[in-house]
């Protein structure tokens, strides 16, 4: 089979482009189309599969641009940390030999809907890792009522809200002391950021749960900001209502099958070593 494949660099990253240009050309001599971008001027568009060369910042604007056309992702460590992006740049060549005698496996993961009104416009965005509520005032206490479907939960005083997706449970969520998620359950995770209760703890929720955040500070002039992985930021004004939910599609991975999860807990995080 013949594939019709985007490859997207991070134009940041030292030989990002050449390595793009370099797979983009051994690609197009094994018959494969192929499209190339830089990820500053990337734009959807339906192909088999596409390839991510950077870092895991890089991976998460692919991942947000393409999935809700379904299409699969495949990420080339160029970064300093690389979880998502497992494939080194001496693997790609192997492992795209093996996807042309073989196929590929997916992976199939979660992904976060954030909806809240912005300037009159009803916002309606993709996280794979996590969306953060958290104060524009410089390190000052948000408080914050959690409703969790019809249910009030709780109100939290802390410096921040995290709900995050298993993929994303070893971002933002794992520094402030969230918990590791096997990245293919279907949950989500409910994290407070140096919340001033010290009741008030992570909580793992079922995927199907509707999530909801208002805020309501003292001070009504103040603001707060929503960051969708850690890369899109809006601010709103304090009182804003934030819903979240399970998106409607799913992300897809291609998996390298070389390497578990575990080993990249590993080797990445250092985890049990």
């Amino acid at each position: 089979m013949k594939y019709n494949i985007g490859v997207i660099y991070n134009n940041s990253k030292t030989d990002a482009k050449k390595l793009a240009l370099e797979i983009a050309f051994w690609l197009k001599q094994n018959k494969c189309r192929v499209f190339v971008s830089d990820s500053l001027s990337l734009k959807a568009r339906k192909v088999d599969f596409v390839l991510s060369i950077g870092g895991d910042g890089t991976m998460l604007k692919v991942i947000r641009t393409f999935s809700p056309l379904s299409v699969p992702v495949k990420g080339v460590n160029l970064g300093s940390l690389g979880f998502l992006t497992d494939t080194d740049t001496n693997e790609i060549f192997v492992i795209l030999k093996n996807i042309f005698s073989s196929g590929f496996i997916i992976e199939k993961r979660i992904l976060l809907c954030a909806e809240f009104e912005f300037k009159n416009r009803k916002m309606k965005l993709i996280a794979a890792n996590d969306c953060v509520l958290r104060s524009l005032s410089g390190g000052k206490l948000i408080t914050v009522d959690v409703n969790i479907g019809e249910n009030f939960t709780a109100e939290y005083k802390c410096d921040g809200m995290i709900v995050a997706t298993p993929t994303g449970s070893t971002a933002y969520s794992l520094a402030a002391s969230g918990p590791i998620v096997y990245p293919n359950l279907p949950v989500l995770i409910l994290t407070p950021i140096s919340p001033h209760t010290l009741t008030q703890r992570p909580m793992i929720l079922s995927d199907k749960s509707n999530i909801s955040f208002v805020t309501k500070n003292k001070d009504n002039n103040g603001k707060i900001m929503i960051s969708i992985d850690g890369q899109d930021d809006y601010a709103l004004p304090n009182g804003t209502k934030v819903k979240f939910s399970l998106y409607k599609k799913q992300l897809k991975l291609i998996k390298n099958c070389s390497k578990s999860y575990f080993e990249t807990l590993r080797t990445k995080l250092h985890w049990s070593v």
